[in-house]
C-alpha cells in the first residue's frame, strides 16, 4: 500500500490578490518606518552637533568678566546683529555639515538674543540661544516652517559697582 500525499494546487484568484495586497501594504508600512527613521536620526545628529555649538557659545558668554567682553564676543563670533525691542539678536548661518555660510546657502539658523537689565550693583544679561533648521524634517515635522533644534537659556550678572559690603 502506498501513502499518496495530495495537495491542492488551486487557489483561487481572489486568495493571490489578497495575499498580494497583504504584502504590499505591509511593505510601505515598513517604507513609512524606515523614512520616518532615517530622518529622526538626522534630527538627532542636528541636536548633538547644534548642541555643542549652543553651549560653547553660552559658555564663552558666561566665562567674561565683564560686560564689553561678552559683547566683544559676539560682534567678533556672529555675522548678524539685529535689534528687537531692548534685545539685541545675533544670528550666525550654517550648511548641512554645520559649517558658517552665507545667508544664501544656509540650512540651519543660530540665534543668540541678550536682553540686558539694570540692576542696583550691575547688570544681568539674559541670554537665549537657539538652533533651527530653516526646512522642516519629512516626515518628523509636518506642517512646520522652521524645526527647532537645540535652545538653552541661562543668564550672567556683570558687577558694576561695590555693594557697600565690609
Amino acid at each position: 500500500m502506498k501513502n499518496k500525499l495530495s495537495i491542492n494546487l488551486e487557489v483561487s484568484l481572489v486568495e493571490i490578490i489578497l495575499s498580494v495586497l497583504i504584502f504590499a501594504i505591509a511593505g510601505v508600512i515598513m517604507l513609512n518606518c524606515f523614512a520616518y527613521a532615517k530622518y529622526t536620526q538626522e534630527k538627532t545628529n542636528d541636536k548633538v552637533a547644534a548642541s555643542w555649538l549652543v553651549q560653547s557659545d553660552a559658555e564663552m558668554i558666561r566665562s567674561a568678566d565683564t560686560l564689553d567682553q561678552a559683547v566683544l564676543f559676539l560682534a567678533k563670533n556672529y555675522e548678524k546683529k539685529a535689534k528687537d525691542g531692548s534685545s539685541d539678536i545675533y544670528t550666525n548661518y550654517y550648511d548641512k555639515a554645520w559649517n558658517p555660510c552665507s545667508e544664501e546657502e544656509q540650512e540651519y539658523i543660530l540665534n543668540t538674543v541678550i536682553s540686558l537689565d539694570e540692576k542696583e550693583y550691575g547688570e544681568f544679561m539674559d541670554i537665549k540661544i537657539t538652533a533651527e533648521k530653516s526646512k522642516p524634517y519629512p516626515f518628523v515635522d509636518k506642517g512646520k516652517l522652521t524645526s527647532p533644534v537645540y535652545s538653552i537659556e541661562t543668564g550672567k550678572f556683570f558687577q558694576t559697582h561695590e555693594s557697600g559690603r565690609q
